[in-house]
């Protein structure tokens, strides 16, 4: 084979285009919009406060902690350091820092896969990475000088270290915890609500992996998602407490660097006498159980394209779905928060820049709107939990990343348990509703997604033989030989990957010349130009 048609070529040159097309959005948003917007008007003058040495100045309209323009200063004092001339940050210099953490996420997520020891195909093109770097609210973003990069990469970052100090031991395991702490005190200085990812996430993580080293995995029931029902959610959370119960003082060893976390946070909540630091009085936590309908349907949007393996097999499919009484029970739960706790903050129905603004505009046409919405949340989830149970036709390689939670390359129901209760904690206390609020538990759920690896056609064609022979006492249940549809719907799951990233793209090629190039006017506000955005 020529090097130039080798998989390493080729995906050297698909980075190219990455960047090709990265570099031009950060091009064309300093050409277009060369002053601070939206949020930015607060960001970069703190962030300048601090470069000037005014380290005690602070904007009261500033709701996270500092870590970004600490990060910032950090690296536009490494680029002073190599400059000739006294350097002088502006709008575009800010915005680097972002830049950079793009490509420092893109390393990141590649150590993460190295020390999961995630299994990587190396004879294919696109990489899991490449996508996510890809995702639509890490590219627009990386444009701009918003928190969001800079808290997904610590994020990511505390997972590394969790992750290798699963795999050491001895001194070496003590200095990955440390590392993993520390990790998670920059993670907190970027956002409060990482704290439910760098210590409860992860903490329910290592729980389950000491609780299984200790006693074996056999021993706790945790069936893989596949092969589970709704009784199996509370039957392994019962499992996995009887077996930590004995083994508390291993176990308070294990997640002194979680529970360190929760100390840290805690200590700053009395302190600061809130969790907010500023602007409280537009951001007053409430309990907001609806977001975690809408959180399914937005995971959905994103990624219709990995939800393709479920129907590479009809038949299979068949198999998993949901029980009567399940759908019914969280149909009516779901009416329930939708009647009694849908809460709508000022700032979506006043601000008409954001996309939400749009989506609530619809569900508020018509009251039967918003019920009619929860059996599509229902599916939303039913589909987005069911993708991390692997392709319906069981051709599916680990692309976990973390291989000893797992054991045997599978998602269990124990991560699905220790996701959904990191992901309310970190969405239910906020009222106000954000694409951007989602992006932790989008990453969280996409490095567990199985990758799906196309069968060959004499391994479905014995497989097929398999399923015949077996139900051939039942021809009801036989159904004719597979059809347009699912030889549609089979080819689409192969190519799952690629349409992932050109669905990503397409997104952030829309959604980034929306930004500059259709900007409008308030009539309150004549001659400022608005934009949309996520």
């Amino acid at each position: 084979m020529s090097y130039f048609a080798s998989p390493e070529f080729l995906r050297v040159l698909l980075l190219g285009f990455i960047t090709s097309l990265h570099m031009t959005w950060r091009r064309l948003a300093n050409q277009v919009v060369p002053e601070p917007y939206l949020d930015e008007f607060f960001h970069i003058p703190q962030a300048q406060a601090y470069w000037l040495g005014k380290w005690s100045q602070w904007d009261p309209k500033i709701t996270t902690p500092p870590g970004l323009y600490v990060f910032s200063y950090a690296v536009n004092s490494v680029r002073a350091f190599f400059s000739k001339e006294e350097l002088r940050p502006s709008v575009n210099e800010w915005r680097f820092a972002n830049v950079l953490l793009l490509y420092l996420l893109l390393v990141a997520l590649y150590i993460l896969a190295a020390v999961g020891r995630r299994i990587v195909h190396h004879e294919n093109i696109l990489q899991r990475e490449f996508s996510i770097i890809c995702f639509p609210l890490i590219f627009f973003f990386s444009g701009i000088y918003y928190t969001d990069l800079f808290s997904v990469f610590t994020v990511v970052l505390s997972e590394i270290f969790w992750t290798a100090g699963t795999n050491s031991q001895g001194p070496v395991k003590v200095l990955f915890q440390a590392s993993h702490f520390s990790a998670g005190l920059v993670s907190l200085s970027a956002r409060q609500t990482n704290i439910f990812w760098v210590a409860v996430y992860l903490g329910g993580l290592q729980v389950i992996e000491s609780v299984k080293q200790r006693v074996g995995a056999r021993e706790v029931h945790d069936p893989p998602v596949s092969e589970s029902y709704f009784e199996d959610f509370p039957i392994t959370s019962i499992s996995l407490a009887q077996s930590a119960v004995p083994m508390i003082p291993q176990l308070l060893f294990d997640l002194w660097p979680q529970l360190s976390l929760l100390a840290s946070f805690a200590a700053f909540v009395v302190w600061n006498s809130g969790v907010v630091l500023g602007d409280r009085d537009n951001h007053v936590p409430a309990i907001h159980l609806a977001q975690m309908l809408y959180i399914w349907p937005a995971i959905v949007f994103f990624s219709w394209p990995l939800l393709l393996p479920l129907f590479s097999d009809l038949r299979g499919l068949r198999q998993r779905l949901p029980r009567l009484t399940t759908t019914v029970t969280f149909l009516a739960l779901m009416l329930a928060i939708v009647n009694f706790n849908t809460i709508i903050h000022p700032f979506t129905l006043a601000d008409n820049r954001h996309y939400t603004f749009y989506v609530f505009a619809i569900l508020r046409k018509h009251w039967l709107i918003r019920y009619a919405a929860v059996p599509v949340y229902f599916l939303c989830a039913w589909l987005v939990l069911g993708t991390l149970g692997g392709a319906t036709d069981a051709t599916v390689s680990s692309s976990k990343s973390v291989r000893v939670v797992y054991g045997d390359d599978t998602v269990r129901v124990s991560f699905i348990l220790v996701w959904l209760i990191a992901t309310s904690l970190s969405l239910i206390a906020a009222p106000l509703v954000e694409p951007r609020y989602f992006l932790i538990p989008w990453l969280t759920w996409r490095l567990a997604v199985p990758e799906y690896i196309a069968p060959s056609e004499e391994k479905r064609k014995r497989t097929e033989l398999e399923r015949k022979s077996s139900s051939s006492n039942n021809s009801s249940m036989d159904g004719p030989s597979p059809s347009a549809i699912q030889s549609l719907l089979r080819t689409a799951a192969a190519h799952s990957a690629w349409l992932e990233l050109v669905w990503y793209v397409l997104v952030d090629v829309v959604t980034c010349y929306l930004f500059l190039y259709r900007g409008f006017e308030w009539p309150q506000e004549p001659g400022n130009v608005q934009r949309f955005m996520w």
